[in-house]
């Protein structure tokens, strides 16, 4: 009868938690197929209008922007820069975890060093540099500074410290290059990690808005979320319009999630047993 109880109890709470989550999604879908004079933000007859749906909002947002444009813009950064993050991260993070070198741990440290530094203050420098190097207005502006991540780069190191050494030495004596064993052996036995590294990259780059709208100029060449600012007016805001654009900006990441999210769990919490 205690564990009953218990159960219920937990799934009580685990039922109301998820509601609070998922209202927020539900809300922004529902909101998008509303015209703006059905719209009234603290008003109980906005939820009496679910008679007067209408798909005006989409037509108006792929009709009126560039939208399709600028989903194709963030989907080609997204995935550039995560497969280099992938090959770039995992290389260093192989390194920091399997060679002993001269300042090994001191470059190790210096990475996690640089996790503590907020991004905002190094996008002064950083956006110096790509004026000097004349990428404003291009997506090298956005792809160059994203190449890399300390977290990254510790996230891998802290995973493949795990992978035996005995394997490695069996390959390596097997007449296997160095970067055949990492391809071959390193790679295969860390897909967790690299799963879990390539989906919190893709993400975050998808949601990035400050550093895009700081060098990218060009409406053609805006990402999804700067876009979908450009839909707010100076003194008015629809929102149905906005709810749509931000509805379809959220579409990806919920997919990801979806069918992703078991390996997310499984590369975090190996990553924890074996770091």
């Amino acid at each position: 009868m205690r564990l009953d109880l218990k159960n219920i109890l937990i799934y009580s709470v685990l039922s109301i938690w998820a509601a609070f989550t998922l209202f927020p999604i539900a809300y922004m879908l529902y909101s998008s197929f509303l015209s703006p004079e059905d719209i009234k933000i603290g008003s109980i007859s906005f939820f009496s209008n679910i008679t007067k749906l209408t798909t005006v909002n989409y037509s108006e947002l792929f009709a009126g922007s560039m939208i399709s444009r600028w989903f194709v813009n963030s989907l080609f950064i997204c995935l550039v820069i995560t497969f280099a993050q992938l090959i770039i991260n995992g290389m260093a993070g192989y390194a920091l975890a399997k060679k002993k070198f001269v300042l090994n741990d001191v470059m190790f440290w210096s990475f996690v060093a640089v996790m503590m530094v907020p991004s905002q203050i190094i996008c002064i420098p950083i956006f110096i540099m790509i004026c000097d190097l004349k990428l404003v207005d291009t997506f090298l502006a956005v792809i160059l500074p994203s190449l890399v991540s300390p977290f990254g780069v510790f996230m891998m190191r802290q995973y493949m410290q795990g992978v035996p050494d005995e394997v490695l030495d069996s390959a390596r004596i097997d007449g296997c290059s160095e970067l055949g064993t990492f391809f071959r052996i390193v790679v295969p036995m860390s897909l967790p990690a690299f799963s879990t590294l390539g989906i919190f990259v893709f993400i975050s780059n998808w949601n990035a808005f400050l550093w895009p709208l700081l060098v990218l100029f060009s409406e053609e060449k805006y990402t999804l979320a700067v876009g979908l600012a450009t839909l707010q007016g100076q003194h008015t805001i629809d929102y149905g319009l906005l709810m749509a654009g931000a509805f379809v900006s959220a579409v990806p990441i919920i997919m990801i999630f979806a069918f992703f999210s078991k390996y997310i769990i499984k590369g975090a919490t190996e990553g924890a047993v074996k770091g």
